[in-house]
């Protein structure tokens, strides 16, 4: 008989990426990034979690800031819906630790957000409660819309290639009372997997 499904689970993940890129932009000023987290959930869909990466994107030009660590904290909760849909709501706090000069626009930031999945297409909404979003003032109530779908063209090319996956990503970030920053994303990327190596 099979294992009784477990009611809490515990995954960790690292990695060693070329650059850390955050909703369209290089965080590490295009150099690479030592990444990892934990993630704690529970069967009744239930979820926390902490993630970390180097960034360079607030002392680049501005030797008065020491803060060359992004570490986020999120937790959340995911309900299974009839018709394979699945609607995914949590918060999400970036947490940027570090020295500032007097004055300076701290960027942590809070963002509430909301998903709703179906098969392979998710729609994502998250929304800003800081007044100082990513380091703007005054900017409570931004917010960034996104589009993802992740879809296998074929399981199994031959013995030495497996699947083929595309994925694309649409996005729209706006930042409350600094509109002049605001900008789009969009991100197309074709991978698979050669001798059980994802490239």
């Amino acid at each position: 008989a099979a294992a009784p499904e477990p009611n809490w689970t515990f995954t960790g993940n690292v990695g060693l990426f070329s650059q850390y890129i955050f909703r369209g932009i290089s965080q590490t000023n295009e150099k690479p990034a030592l990444q990892g987290g934990f993630d704690l959930g529970h069967k009744s869909g239930f979820y926390a979690g902490l993630w970390g990466s180097n960034v360079s994107w607030l002392s680049d030009g501005n030797p008065d800031v020491s803060a060359s660590l992004e570490v986020d904290l999120y937790g959340g909760y995911k309900w299974a819906l009839p018709a394979d849909f699945v609607l995914d709501t949590g918060v999400l706090y970036y947490w940027y630790p570090g020295s500032y000069p007097a004055g300076y626009t701290k960027p942590n930031t809070t963002e509430l957000y909301a998903a709703l999945t179906w098969k392979w297409i998710t729609g994502k909404y998250s929304y800003s409660v800081d007044s100082k979003t990513f380091g703007f003032p005054d900017s409570r109530g931004s917010d960034y819309w996104e589009i993802n779908a992740t879809y296998d063209i074929v399981e199994k090319v031959n013995d030495v290639m497996g699947k083929v996956t595309v994925f694309g990503h649409l996005g729209k970030q706006k930042f409350k009372n600094n509109g002049f920053y605001d900008y789009g994303f969009l991100k197309v990327t074709i991978s698979t997997e050669i001798y059980g190596v994802t490239v």
